[in-house]
C-alpha cells in the first residue's frame, strides 16, 4: 500500500466504493472518495487494494 493507489471499500460510503488513498496516519488512512472528493479516514481492514 502506497500513496496514490487505488481501493474498494468493504462497504459502500453513501453509496460509494472507490477510493483513492491519500496519506498515512498512525492507525488509518485518509483517503479521498472517487466521484465525490469527500475525504475520510479509515482503517486497513474497511478497504481492499484493486
Amino acid at each position: 500500500m502506497k500513496i496514490g493507489d487505488f481501493a474498494t471499500l468493504v462497504r459502500p460510503y453513501k453509496g460509494y466504493r472507490n477510493i483513492e488513498l491519500i496519506k498515512r496516519l498512525p492507525y488509518t488512512w485518509l483517503v479521498r472518495i472517487c466521484g465525490s472528493g469527500l475525504e475520510l479516514e479509515v482503517y486497513e481492514d474497511e478497504f481492499v487494494l484493486d
